[in-house]
């Protein structure tokens, strides 16, 4: 926890009992989604200044606060018993299909975290998704679904989720990770040392529904779990995909050393994505920008959507709406089975705060960045609304055996 950040040891867990508290938890998500973020969240209510949706009405809210009266600094629901709440449809969707043997009885569905960003950088997440685990334990869960924008990642892998089908992009929230939690599988919790190793530990954990996973999802089951590694692994992990050292191979990092490197990229996700997987549209916003680690991505823009740029390993894009927080201009797929950093625009803000010195040279290297590609697009204006010229004679000067 950064210096000046709200103590975490102030903070309480508390379920939403009666329709008032679940009122205060929908105009917190507005509060903060809305006026703070500035986001267009689906469902948000702009004349009660609340956003609820369908699966409120069935769920069970939590809201963390430094006490019942104080102001919510987190939220979130889960929906238990999937069959008894008409959501078994949901089943349906693509990759859910094989989880149908446990009975939809034995699957939950959590989401709708929300966190203030005054303490984004406490244990108020943490403390969130620990009571729905808490809940889907209770309440007989075997695996509870969610998914998350790629700068949640880190926090869910660290508490144990793990994927269980591709990303997607989804029209009003943007590209989405898609994540399950298997809450008896107590070798997976201690092998990442999630903090929910505690809960589960005065619990029955009998080992089928993980070896389960194990078989029918042996390539997310077995997958490397980046925010669980330690510093050294994660650093030699991002080399190896790059074949070189994330500082020489990120020209976002350049000039930086291992431990001013490492503090900014340490708090990144990463990201595997199938070929001709759309990362970002244009008109979305977003907060995060793209570092590609392998593989390869084409840049689409215009009304007609031509492709106006190929990016490949250590090439960053993204960075616009990271700044500035406007609406993506473009929409980025990848050409290949591709890996991708993704770094939040929280990264640097906390950066900025805690290690300016590191932050002013990671903005310096963006600007360089950004002024290359500005370079590179006025360069191509040029060429392509100048006249044709002979090979070797540049626009604007007079050959010297031409005749006037």
């Amino acid at each position: 926890m950064l210096d000046g950040a709200p103590q975490s040891s102030k903070l309480q867990v508390f379920i939403a009992r009666d329709d008032e508290e679940r009122r205060r938890i929908y105009r917190f998500r507005y509060r903060v989604k809305v006026e703070e973020l500035d986001a267009k969240p689906p469902h948000a209510n702009h004349r009660t200044k609340e956003i609820v949706d369908p699966l409120d009405k069935s769920a069970m809210h939590i809201y963390v606060a430094q006490s019942a009266g104080h102001d919510l600094v987190a939220s979130a629901r889960i929906n238990v018993r999937l069959a008894e709440n008409n959501l078994s449809d949901i089943t349906s969707l693509e990759g859910f299909g094989p989880f149908r043997e446990f009975g939809v009885q034995s699957l939950s569905l959590s989401g709708q975290l929300v966190i203030s960003p005054k303490w984004a950088s406490s244990q108020a997440a943490s403390l969130a998704l620990s009571a729905i685990y808490k809940l889907a334990r209770q309440n007989d869960s075997l695996f509870d679904f969610t998914q998350c924008a790629p700068a949640l990642l880190p926090l869910y892998q660290r508490l144990g989720y793990r994927q269980f089908r591709e990303n997607f992009m989804d029209d009003a929230l943007g590209y989405q990770v898609p994540l399950v939690m298997v809450t008896q599988d107590f070798q997976h919790l201690a092998k990442v040392k999630s903090p929910l190793t505690q809960i589960a530990r005065g619990m029955n954990n009998p080992p089928e529904t993980g070896n389960w996973f194990s078989r029918a999802y042996p390539d997310y089951a077995h997958a490397p779990v980046e925010a669980a590694m330690a510093d050294d692994e994660f650093w030699h992990f991002l080399a190896r995909k790059l074949n070189q050292t994330p500082n020489a191979g990120i020209p976002l990092l350049e000039g930086l050393g291992y431990q001013e490197a490492m503090a900014f990229i340490r708090a990144g996700s990463v990201l595997n994505c199938r070929k001709n997987m759309p990362i970002v549209k244009a008109g979305q916003m977003g907060k995060e920008m793209f570092v590609i680690l392998s593989g390869a991505v084409k840049v689409l823009a215009g009304p007609d959507k031509a492709e106006v740029a190929r990016l490949n390993r250590g090439d960053i894009f993204g960075e616009l709406a990271y700044l500035s927080e406007v609406p993506r201009t473009a929409d980025v797929v990848t050409t290949e089975d591709t890996e991708l950093l993704v770094l939040s625009q929280d990264i640097v803000r906390r950066i900025m705060d805690k290690m300016p010195a590191i932050a002013a040279r990671v903005l310096f290297n963006l600007s360089l960045i950004l002024c290359s590609r500005v370079g590179q697009s006025t360069r191509d204006l040029v060429t392509a609304t100048s006249p044709q010229q002979p090979a070797g004679i540049l626009p604007g000067l007079v050959p010297l055996t031409s005749k006037p």
